[in-house]
């Protein structure tokens, strides 16, 4: 009920990500009270609704920071990308997005700590009131013995086990989890699926911040298939079409995205800097889409910038390659200007350490053989690449 007056949904992006932030020491401070209620009102008997309360707490914690999550995507327009918006460099949203992972981190790093403090405490308290007994099912070892216990003390245990009475099976249960306690130790998942809902936020932090990275790109990229000009004849091009190339430049769009990959590596910053430990932590468990292709070397995880620049990378390049398979018609200029835009981005990748994924280096070399050397390059490579840039190009495949 308490949980439920925390609002995370504000109606400006900030606020939103401000709500988010301090939500998660009210979640482990309201937690921990929880704890110190069940145990001093219960004297630990309570336990097994105690965690069904914890379950529930962090599971409604998580659908509420979700549903956040989304409302952010859908005020940053995430979901809605068109080709025709201008291009300009908006990084208000993934520096949000950082913030963000940062807290998810902190939900996990501290998650762990609670977890673990919660199981301490049920076996600290177990011990304390467990009589000897409980030595059939493994558990007599939880507490000195019995002569070394000050008689004085009553056992409430013993005395007035309410859930012994009551509830036989929900107490079978309760010595059931500080069995698995006592031989897992603190390693026993008490909170399992709040963890995983953790994750999954964690997950969803991840690719809300590369969407609003890639998103410009993308908008650059859908135009691709859009332009009249490929179609259209260039300069000289009736007269000979054997005319050098040397003197094409890279159109608009391939320029913006160039200079925006270029500009990442300032914007990972964070990523390299590491002064954040919660961030550190969100980084080490979460995962990027476009994951390496097989037999890639793969950057060291310790780099966190490189893996995330190497993820919006192979982005930029699988939907590079897809969007010139939309293409509907090449001319032998529009596929030498195609190839210009290519090779631009090939230096710009190889200036930030980057290598062209195989299909670009493919699509590449089918734009650039001569007519009469199509089929011959074209047979080691995938039939579809090489049948739909044959068809743009008006070759027999």
């Amino acid at each position: 009920i308490q949980m439920s007056t925390v609002p995370l949904e504000h109606g400006e992006v900030m606020d939103c990500v401000q709500e988010l932030c301090q939500s998660v020491n009210k979640l482990f401070g309201l937690s921990l009270q929880a704890v110190d209620n069940c145990l001093t009102l219960t004297d630990g008997l309570g336990v097994g609704g105690l965690l069904k309360a914890l379950r529930a707490l962090f599971g409604k914690y998580s659908s509420d920071f979700s549903s956040t999550l989304q409302s952010i995507r859908k005020k940053c327009k995430l979901d809605e990308i068109s080709p025709h918006s201008l291009f300009q460099e908006d990084w208000t949203a993934f520096q949000s997005s950082i913030r963000i992972m940062a807290a998810c981190g902190e939900l996990l790093r501290q998650c762990g700590d609670f977890e673990q403090q919660l199981a301490n405490r049920i076996l600290s308290m177990a011990g304390k009131y467990l009589s000897d007994s409980y030595s059939s099912c493994g558990l007599g070892s939880l507490h000195e013995s019995g002569s070394e216990r000050p008689s004085a003390v009553k056992n409430p245990w013993q005395e007035y086990n309410y859930l012994q009475r009551e509830s036989p099976a929900e107490y079978a249960s309760f010595l059931e989890t500080l069995y698995a306690l006592k031989e897992k130790g603190t390693t026993h998942n008490l909170l399992a699926a709040a963890h995983s809902a953790l994750m999954r936020l964690n997950q969803l932090a991840h690719q809300l911040a590369f969407d609003s990275v890639f998103l410009r790109i993308k908008q650059q990229l859908l135009q691709v298939p859009r332009m009249e000009g490929w179609s259209t004849a260039g300069p000289g091009e009736m007269l000979n079409e054997d005319l050098p190339h040397f003197s094409l430049t890279p159109l608009e769009y391939i320029s913006n995205i160039g200079q925006y990959l270029m500009s990442l590596p300032l914007h990972l910053e964070p990523f390299v800097t590491q002064e954040d430990s919660a961030l550190e932590v969100a980084l080490h468990a979460g995962k990027l889409p476009f994951p390496p292709e097989q037999g890639d070397e793969v950057p060291e995880l310790e780099n966190m910038a490189d893996y995330w620049l190497g993820s919006l990378a192979r982005a930029t390049m699988q939907t590079y390659c897809e969007v010139i398979l939309q293409i509907p018609e090449l001319t032998p200029h529009s596929a030498k200007q195609l190839a210009t835009d290519i090779d631009y981005l090939v230096n710009v990748l190889d200036a930030l350490g980057l290598q062209p994924s195989k299909a670009l280096q493919q699509t590449l070399l089918l734009l650039k053989v001569k007519p009469e050397d199509f089929k011959q390059a074209a047979k080691p490579l995938p039939r579809r690449l090489a049948s739909s840039i044959a068809s743009m190009r008006g070759l027999e495949p």
